[in-house]
Order: C-alpha cells, then sequence, then structure tokens
C-alpha cells in the first residue's frame, strides 16, 4: 500500500537536494530543472463485450522543466527555502463496496454453487492487483424478498445475514466480524461468502434481480437501524456482481419482472456515485443469446436487458455466461476490468 506522504517527504528532499546543487555547485546553464516523474500502466481493459480494449497510459504527476522564460538562465531556488513542490502520485480507490445480486429460485443451484467455488480465487484476485485497496465491503442479495433471512432482513433488497430453503446453506452467516449485515476484510470472505451466497433455490419465480439493485442503490433499507445501514459507501468503488439464468425487465415472456429500462437502472447507480459514472463497475453472468453456453431452449430466458444495461458502463462492463461450468476464467478477466476502473476512480467532492 503506497502511501502518499511519505511519497511527498521523498520528492520534497530531492527538491532541496537539486536546489543547493544548483546554487553551491553550479550548473549548466542550459540545464532544464527537473524532470517528468510518471506512472505507466500497460494492463489490458475489457469493454462491455468481453473483448479486451487494450492497455492505457496514466499519466500520475507530471512536472515539466522549470527554466525561466528571462534571458537570466534556469529557475534557481531559495536554498533557505523548501522548494514550493507538491507531487501526490497516490490515485485510485482505496475502498471497493461490493454487491452481489444472486438469484434464488429453482434452476439456480448449480449456478450458486459455481459461483461459491469460484470466488475464492475471485477475491485474491482482487486483493493482489488492487494493493492501494484496504477496505472491503462484501454485500448478497436475493431476487425476492428472502423470507429466511435474519431479523430485519426479509425485505426486498435486504443483505443477506441468514439463508434456509432447499440447496441453501441453512445457516445463520452474520452479521460478520465487524458487526454488519456485510462482509468486510475482517471475515474470512471464503468462508462467509460461501455461507452467504449459498441462498438456496426455493425463491420466487418472479426474479427481480434488478429492481433489488436499484433497491440497494436507492438505499431503500440503509438508514439508521435498517438492514443495510452503512453498506453503500461515496468514496468506494461500487462493483456489481449480476447471476441469473433468467430474462428480465420489459417485455418478459414468463412474468412481470423488473420495472423500468436498462437506463433507468444505470441512471440509479450513476446517481447513487454521485453522478461519477466511472466509479462504478457492472459484471452480469447470465444467459443471453451471444453467450451460446445455455441450452437452445433457453433462448425464452434471453437476459437481453440486463446485456444492455451492462454495456452503458462502457469499459467499467463484463459479461459472462451463467452456464459456463467454471467461473474461475470469467473472474479472472473481471479482475482486470476492476483494476482499470480503481485506477480511474474520481474522489467524489
Amino acid at each position: 500500500m503506497r502511501s502518499s506522504a511519505s511519497w511527498a517527504s521523498m520528492v520534497g528532499v530531492a527538491g532541496l537536494l537539486i536546489a543547493c546543487e544548483g546554487v553551491g555547485e553550479g550548473r549548466s546553464e542550459s540545464g532544464s530543472g527537473i524532470g517528468s516523474l510518471s506512472d505507466t500502466n500497460n494492463s489490458e481493459g475489457t469493454g462491455g463485450t468481453g473483448e479486451p480494449t487494450g492497455g492505457n497510459t496514466d499519466s500520475v504527476a507530471t512536472m515539466g522543466g522549470l527554466q525561466d522564460s528571462s534571458d537570466d538562465g534556469p529557475l534557481k531556488f531559495d536554498v533557505n527555502e523548501m522548494p514550493d513542490i507538491f507531487v501526490d502520485i497516490e490515485q485510485g480507490c482505496t475502498k471497493v463496496d461490493f454487491l452481489f445480486i444472486i438469484d434464488n429460485s429453482g434452476s439456480m443451484n448449480d449456478e450458486q454453487a459455481n459461483l461459491v467455488g469460484s470466488f475464492p480465487g475471485f477475491i485474491e484476485g482482487i486483493q493482489s492487483s488492487l494493493e492501494q485497496v484496504d477496505e472491503y465491503q462484501v454485500g448478497v442479495v436475493t431476487t425476492d424478498d428472502y423470507g429466511p433471512n435474519g431479523p430485519g432482513c426479509s425485505v426486498f433488497g435486504g443483505l443477506v445475514t441468514e439463508t434456509g430453503g432447499n440447496f441453501s446453506s441453512n445457516a445463520v452467516c452474520g452479521p460478520y466480524a465487524a458487526g454488519r449485515n456485510y462482509m468486510t476484510e475482517a471475515d474470512d470472505l471464503s468462508q462467509s461468502f460461501a455461507c452467504a451466497a449459498q441462498v438456496g433455490t426455493s425463491g420466487s419465480g418472479t426474479e427481480r434481480p434488478m429492481d433489488a439493485l436499484v433497491s440497494v442503490v436507492n438505499r431503500d433499507n440503509g438508514g439508521v437501524g435498517q438492514c443495510n445501514e452503512g453498506f453503500l459507501r461515496d468514496d468506494a468503488l461500487l462493483v456489481i456482481v449480476i447471476i441469473t439464468d433468467e430474462w428480465d425487465g420489459p417485455g418478459d415472456p414468463e412474468n412481470q419482472g423488473s420495472s423500468g429500462t436498462p437506463q433507468d437502472w444505470y441512471d440509479a447507480v450513476v446517481a447513487a456515485k454521485l453522478g461519477i459514472s466511472e466509479n462504478a463497475v457492472a459484471l452480469a453472468l447470465i444467459n443471453w443469446q451471444q453467450s451460446m453456453t445455455c441450452t437452445p431452449d433457453s433462448a425464452a430466458f434471453d437476459g437481453v436487458h440486463i446485456y444492455d444495461f451492462v454495456n452503458l458502463f462502457g469499459d467499467n462492463g463484463f459479461l459472462g455466461g451463467v452456464c459456463e461450468p467454471d467461473y474461475g476464467p470469467i473472474f479472472a478477466d473481471a479482475v482486470s476490468v476492476i483494476e482499470g476502473a480503481c485506477n480511474n476512480f474520481q474522489p467524489p467532492g
């Protein structure tokens, strides 16, 4: 983890030494002063379609050659004063909020097991790639008002603290180590997530993952003393992970589904991030026609609207097939998307 204070101190001392050299020993009058300090990030990002978008170069800080515009030669510093130069190379996010929206309907047993099995590698990849991040919050919600949930949380969009029903972990999972209804870096994330994410398959056949998302980002249950209190932070990167094998949104051929449109859902997320779209990432494991991973008779459940929602995030969106036998490779690719978003995080205010 990098410390901006220590770097600032080092840069200040370096500046003083250069100033002393310029006065005490004499420098070439053609010198260009202090050169540039930059950091190059060549990691590949991934676009909304899951295809690599190529590396990008982010300038961390640049100090051009400081030179007097007069004919008196290069700019000199007073050796009795610290140079008026401060370089803060700390950038990007230092906090991440993960919101997992998990379909708990009757067809999701294999998918939940796949998710639980793939999560340890995913979170390890995140922690090793995002070295500047020291605070994580991980919450799980279902696609209905989850009846087995703990006190005050059996509401639509409530964070999961207790599970029950067919193929669930059937366990009390929270409150978690920090005393909240979401996991933090103080938890054994792999163990705690395995408990919470195995929500079972006894949920409603009317899946509403996008309504669940909007409920959380609108902080419907986020007030003092409510289930989701403290979960969403303005100064954290928000990573949304949607896992469902169903259609959702307008024209759902099976049931009513979520209200609104992909644009409405996207706008709700951006509003929750104070209008800074770069501060949110959307990942979706869904059944959609292009994925070619589900059976041909599953075409009626094409998640086309969730697909459109994710693509609105541009480079901060990532898609995978929910019927893939192993989510590990999908999550491995998604790590670079999250890393890129973290590097581009814009502090609010």
